[in-house]
């Protein structure tokens, strides 16, 4: 079974991505649909770039 995708715009009105400001996100997930894994893994590798 594959995974659901949701669309960005979805995404960026979750309760899970309330802690990151949208502009932020925004920036960060340019596809129009992720999974929640996917999304996820987005968000985690530009922060693993700011820490570098």
């Amino acid at each position: 079974m594959e995974a659901k995708k949701y669309t960005r715009e979805a995404l960026l009105r979750s309760a899970r991505y309330k802690q990151y400001q949208k502009d932020f996100l925004s920036a960060v997930l340019r596809k129009p649909e992720y999974t929640l894994t996917q999304a996820d893994q987005a968000v985690k590798a530009f922060f693993a770039k700011e820490r570098e």
